[in-house]
């Protein structure tokens, strides 16, 4: 078994899929309405994956149909397409199919799954930055695609293979906040050079709802 193949199949075997009374698959659910793997912390910096030197900003979505002055420290885009519409993010290409997991059912019922699964469907925009740049990018509370793209240290690949597990907070045995994040991708850059990000972020129990780091590795080859 190749070593892309290796890690894939240990992070899925360490979070395992739980078994819960509603599903809700995407495709056809049209997903969450989000372009990529980009939050706000509370402090207001961008939350992105990280090895403390690279970031990599994986889009779930086509980004070129992304619109490119949207604050993606916003996470969620409401926007109406047209008057009358659903949210901009639907009418754009989902990279990854999955489903979500909820105790009782999906919006308007829960509004937080107890768990979602993302799989790659085999070429996810990766494009990875310095560290530095993008938060200093995003220190006026806005990171957008047009500002991403004028970073000096861009480089942009698509993961041949992604795989994420999360557990949000809310449901958690150890208490709100408590959730956790696993990820898992491989990939090729547009030079020809690959590329493998591993990241496992959680709380613990007692806390205070705080995540923790636990492993963040982005490497080139």
């Amino acid at each position: 078994m190749s070593y892309d193949k290796l890690l894939v199949v240990s992070i899925l075997f360490a979070c395992g899929v739980l078994t819960a009374d509603v599903r809700t698959p995407a495709p056809p659910d049209p997903g969450p309405p989000e372009y990529s793997f980009v939050q706000r912390m509370l402090d207001g910096s961008p939350y992105v994956i990280h090895d403390g030197e690279w970031a990599a900003v994986v889009f779930y979505r086509d980004p070129n149909c992304a619109p490119a002055n949207f604050n993606l420290l916003d996470t969620v885009d409401l926007t109406p397409a047209f008057p009358g519409g659903p949210p901009r993010p639907f009418l754009c290409p989902l990279t990854v199919s999955g489903l979500a997991i909820w105790k009782n059912g999906p919006p308007p019922i829960d509004f937080v799954p107890i768990q979602v699964v993302w799989h790659g469907l085999g070429s996810v925009p990766v494009w990875f930055a310095k560290l530095a740049e993008i938060r200093a990018a995003a220190t006026d509370d806005n990171l957008t695609i047009a500002e991403l793209l004028a970073l000096p240290s861009l480089r942009k690949g698509h993961a041949r293979i992604y795989e994420e597990v999360t557990h949000p907070g809310a449901f958690r045995p150890q208490g709100f906040g408590n959730g956790s994040i696993e990820i898992a991708a491989a990939g090729v850059l547009e030079d020809g050079r690959s590329f493998q990000i591993e990241w496992v972020e959680m709380g613990k129990k007692d806390g205070g709802g705080a995540s923790y780091l636990r492993h963040g590795r982005i490497e080139f080859k």
